[in-house]
């Protein structure tokens, strides 16, 4: 209850534009959350989803890589699916099918982002503009009431610098998950376009007739057995 009645106190002292900071602060920590749950929903192993579709093109089981596709979550599996459903094509067609979808993806990535972006920038001057309307309003009093003591002075300025503390506040959240996603984002769009690279390569040397190289396709090699490694 003490939290809550000094938080509805700093409010009170911060004035309207404190009630600004907090609106973009709830703003930004939704938008935090949800880009959290979505990269969470993202594939993790893009190597082993590329062996699982290695395995079926090498088998000449395109319907079965597309299966597998539909059977993983995220954004990777999606696109790859894009490719695997133009397997026919030649080398060329299938990158740029690979190149519009994950094109198309990334704007999934970066949405909202720029929501936090603004708010990391604006919250400061939000702030100092809070303080400036403070002061100025501590002032006003001064002048009214005739009273212009250093302790007066001083209780009006504190007051004052609420909202700059609240607004570096909020700017600093900001500018950390801003910073953290646009980190993710390049490195998971790097491992897309790899992926997409890969399959197009496979894609290439199944049409072509020939084996697809271990560098991209890497079978899981069955144990042999203890009476065979004896021998």
């Amino acid at each position: 209850m003490d939290i809550f009645s000094g938080f509805i106190n700093l409010v009170q002292r911060g004035g309207p534009v404190m009630i600004i900071l907090i609106v973009m602060s709830i703003v930004a920590v939704a938008i935090v959350i949800e880009r959290l749950w979505f990269f969470g929903q993202q594939h993790g192993d893009s190597k082993a989803l590329l062996r699982d579709l290695g395995t079926k093109i090498a088998a000449d089981d395109i319907p079965g890589a597309i299966k597998v596709c539909r059977s993983n979550k995220g954004m990777l599996p999606r696109i790859l699916e894009f490719g695997l459903q133009r397997g026919t094509k030649n080398r060329a067609d299938i990158t740029d099918a690979l190149s519009i979808a994950l094109m198309e993806n990334l704007n999934q990535l970066e949405r909202n982002l720029g929501i936090i972006g603004t708010i990391a920038v604006i919250a400061p001057f939000v702030g100092l503009l809070g303080t400036v309307l403070g002061i100025i309003r501590a002032f006003d009093d001064i002048a009214l009431k005739g009273n212009s003591t250093p302790a007066v002075v001083a209780a009006g300025t504190s007051e004052a610098l609420v909202t700059t503390a609240a607004g570096l506040l909020v700017a600093v959240i900001a500018v950390i998950f801003f910073n953290y996603f646009k980190t993710r984002i390049k490195a998971y769009n790097q491992e897309m376009i790899v992926a997409a690279n890969q399959l197009a390569e496979m894609l290439h040397f199944h049409n072509v007739g020939e084996p697809i190289p271990t560098d991209l396709y890497q079978p899981t090699t069955p144990a042999r057995p203890a009476a065979a490694a004896a021998k």
